[in-house]
């Protein structure tokens, strides 16, 4: 199945089987066990000029000790249509990254919702920070 990224804009709130770290290294499911709300964050190119896009993990559970996440603001939920969570937090401590053109995960959906742009450049902030640090996990 194809995608054109044009379907989708950074901060868009999509539908995403996302494969989180520990599930690789534990060699667990290839895809990601379930569908969960995630963030489009930042659309990049690779170095033969491919696009790729990088999602943000969204969930209901907090981080746990080892894992770097920002709680999303009522507001934010409300934009995003993920209110039906009374918590919820964005993960920025590792990302899926994914080619439109050729992915099988990618969907032709219309997104939940979307992030403010003053949410979002906090997010990605902190998710440039930890790739520029080597810190983060990117994988797909």
């Amino acid at each position: 199945m194809r995608i054109l990224a044009s379907a989708y804009s950074a901060g868009d709130v999509i539908v995403y089987p996302y494969r989180w770290a520990e599930e690789r290294s534990q060699a667990r499911a290839v895809d990601g066990v379930k569908d969960r709300p995630c963030c489009l964050v930042l659309t990049t190119a690779d170095k033969n000029g491919r696009e790729i896009i990088l999602l943000a993990a969204i969930s209901s559970k907090p981080p746990l000790s080892d894992q770097v996440a920002i709680r999303i603001p009522d507001i934010e939920r409300r934009r995003a249509s993920i209110d039906r969570y009374p918590d919820a937090w964005v993960y920025v401590d590792e990302v899926n990254q994914d080619r439109p053109a050729d992915s099988w995960y990618l969907k032709p959906q219309t997104p939940l919702g979307a992030f403010s742009r003053s949410f979002l450049s906090k997010v990605s902030a902190a998710i440039v920070g930890n790739i520029r640090a080597g810190a983060i996990v990117a994988r797909r």
